[in-house]
């Protein structure tokens, strides 16, 4: 089984835990957002095991930017069909 890291490439804890993996020899698969999408499974199933709060990055500045009425719909809780 191989590691696979998801994320987009100029978050900085992307870029921590890139040089960590990189400087323990640990091979791993970069998953770039950006460039290769989000699979709608994969989303549901991390927030069905660690909940929507953990899957969205609050803290980042894209959230940040959104206007206000995006940023509320974002946080309500999921429903999938």
């Amino acid at each position: 089984m191989s590691l696979i890291l998801y994320g987009i490439p100029n978050c900085d804890t992307v870029k921590k835990a890139r040089t960590w993996l990189d400087g323990r020899g640990i091979a791993y698969i970069f998953h770039d957002y950006k460039k290769a999408g989000a699979d709608a499974g994969k989303l549901a199933a991390w927030c069905d095991a660690a909940g929507w709060d953990k899957v969205l990055n609050r803290a980042g500045t894209t959230f940040k930017k959104l206007p206000d009425a995006d940023k509320a719909i974002s946080i309500r809780p999921r429903q999938w069909p």
